[in-house]
């Protein structure tokens, strides 16, 4: 919108527990749209039945071990982006920050930042004390975003689960 920024046009917010029929069709999006940024494939997800994605919205929603943060138009309240933050065990001083994506027509709108910040703050409030993440070697733009939000490489590499031949690059950052 012209004279209006791109923070004053999306609301960042948790997932709510009614919007399974949202998200399920906008990670399969994001998965057809950068497969090579996420560790699940189109194929897989697409395949899962409805429980799968109820129970993983119901854990999103809740907020306790994992979350999904979204960005939505503030008039709409249409989806433009997501990142999700999870600990595997509660008593984990860290989380892994995960599913990192925003809508082709709405990139470069400081959406995908304000999504990290959101996680982070999450986590904080939970007590983790370190952030990581996994982004393809290959994403520079990606990169760059993470850097930005204060990650750096640890040195560890590993293949991508969805496409064993891209190599994958751990990024850290201490809250």
């Amino acid at each position: 919108m012209r004279g209006q920024s791109a923070e004053a046009e999306a609301v960042i917010r948790r997932i709510r527990p009614d919007e399974v029929d949202v998200y399920r069709p906008f990670r399969l999006r994001a998965l057809q749209d950068t497969p090579e940024a996420f560790g699940d494939s189109y194929a897989l997800a697409s395949a899962r039945p409805p429980e799968f994605w109820h129970d993983r919205v119901s854990g999103m929603s809740a907020g306790i071990g994992t979350v999904l943060m979204v960005a939505a138009d503030a008039a709409t309240d249409s989806w433009l982006g997501m990142t999700g933050c999870y600990r595997e065990d509660p008593t984990d001083e860290w989380a892994l920050v995960v599913s990192v994506w925003v809508a082709p027509e709405v990139r470069r709108r400081r959406l995908a930042r304000r999504l990290l910040d959101a996680v982070i703050e999450w986590a904080r409030e939970r007590g983790v004390r370190t952030l990581k993440l996994w982004v393809t070697a290959s994403n520079h733009r990606a990169q760059s975003l993470y850097l930005g939000a204060g990650f750096t490489p640890s040195g560890n590499t590993q293949p991508l689960p969805s496409n064993p031949a891209l190599q994958e690059l751990e990024m850290v950052r201490d809250i």
